[in-house]
């Protein structure tokens, strides 16, 4: 049997199983090769496969839930084990804090370099995805190129064979054009009602602001209230909106028979791109939801502390730039089609606002993914502020707690 040789190695405590597991299933799903379970090995001896296996790989993967390195104390610990193994061998190692863990004051023996790594800390499930994202920017590993399950090398030969004779009878360029055009149509409607969500969130973020500067002005409780009661109702509104748009105006489908199928690959259409697409269209609702709830929640707890504002900014900014993201791999697939298939988006893009400005439609799809990994560098930016801010306010805590328990020592002991 070929071995498998794995370029990720998960690491992780059983009560970590979930999250470890989403871990690998998204970078699974990225194309990434993932070792993640002892279920993956072979027969054979197991401590020397699981140490290859670490061996060989680029990045160890190090899922951290509260006291993980508690029982690396003990020599025989298995996550003890395979961190120093990855150490010996100049892994590439990150760190993936989740709720409650914290480094310990003395590191266990032989694992003090470790948190001199670079950690990302996954500390709730409203950042999971931007925290994954995180975590693919400090990889080694590259993901392998998206494979066509659906179609096999000889298939594929075959049906440009029989594209290239049906062309010649004008059979299959009918059919081309129908295909492209449906295609190039509901990309771009799809794109449409994400101008609309986007809109929303323009509205969102002037409004908040409004509402901070109210809340910050206000001289009486009644003030306030006011401000609250005014900003709940927008919430609650736009929530509405946007639950109806989503209804009205659902994900694009597609689906294609096994001639269309050829076309696509006639035109170097990634048929997985296109569901992907769906996929991506959907989670942007999610995203809006999951914005309203947390304004709606920090009203209610009255939080408007200037760590829960930079929150909702986050959020705020974090979509802004999937949506670019998002603006820029359409643009990649739509630049594949024929020009008939694009006469949709020329009538509709002149009255988007929301999206960037000025991206032709002839540039090379290596260019359109520079522009996406920008959006997701800043993101990386938007992330990596937030999280300074939050270890900075985590840090002041700590010392608060440490000088209240000083205080109440000395007042003991004056008792």
């Amino acid at each position: 049997m070929k071995k498998v040789r794995y370029d990720i190695f998960i690491s992780y405590r059983r009560e970590a199983y979930d999250t470890a597991n989403l871990i690998a299933e998204k970078l699974r799903n990225a194309g990434y090769s993932v070792f993640f379970d002892i279920d993956t090995l072979t027969s054979g001896k197991f401590n020397e496969q699981l140490i290859n296996v670490i061996s060989e790989c680029k990045d160890f993967i190090l899922v951290l839930p509260q006291n993980a390195l508690d029982r690396c104390q003990n020599e025989g610990d298995w996550i003890r084990r395979e961190v120093l193994c990855a150490l010996q061998n100049d892994k590439n190692i990150i760190p993936v804090m989740l709720d409650g863990f914290v480094w310990p004051k003395v590191m266990p023996q032989g694992m003090k370099e470790l948190s001199n790594y670079q950690a990302i800390a996954a500390t709730g499930h409203e950042f999971f995805d931007m925290a994954v994202q995180r975590l693919q920017g400090f990889l080694k590993s590259k993901p392998a190129k998206p494979i066509r399950k659906w179609m096999t090398k000889a298939g594929i030969a075959l049906g440009v064979i029989l594209v290239l004779l049906m062309i010649g009878a004008g059979i299959v360029h009918h059919i081309a054009g129908v295909t492209c055009n449906e295609i190039g149509t509901k990309l771009t409607s799809g794109m449409n009602t994400m101008e609309l969500l986007t809109e929303d969130c323009k509205t969102i973020k002037q409004e908040i602001a409004s509402f901070y500067q109210a809340i910050d002005n206000a001289k009486t409780e009644e003030d306030r209230k006011y401000a609250e009661e005014d900003m709940i109702l927008f919430t609650e509104k736009i929530q509405k909106d946007v639950e109806s748009l989503h209804k009205t105006m659902p994900a694009p489908e597609f689906s294609f028979n096994s001639l269309e199928n050829y076309v696509l690959a006639y035109y170097n259409i990634d048929k997985e791109e296109l569901m992907a697409f769906s996929t991506y269209y959907n989670s942007m609702f999610d995203e809006m939801d999951h914005l309203n709830d947390e304004i709606l929640s920090a009203i209610e707890r009255h939080n408007y502390s200037q760590l829960e504002r930079d929150n909702i900014s986050l959020i705020i900014n974090c979509f802004e730039h999937y949506i670019n993201g998002f603006y820029y791999g359409y643009m990649g697939s739509l630049s594949l089609l024929p020009k008939s298939a694009r006469e949709k988006h020329f009538k509709i893009a002149k009255k988007w606002k929301c999206f960037p400005n000025g991206t032709p439609l002839d540039l090379s799809q290596e260019e359109y993914e520079q522009f996406q990994m920008q959006e997701v560098e800043l993101i990386n930016e938007e992330i990596n502020r937030f999280n300074a801010a939050l270890n900075y306010t985590e840090r002041q805590l700590n010392e608060l707690g440490e000088r209240i328990d000083e205080l109440e020592k000395i007042a003991n002991m004056n008792e």
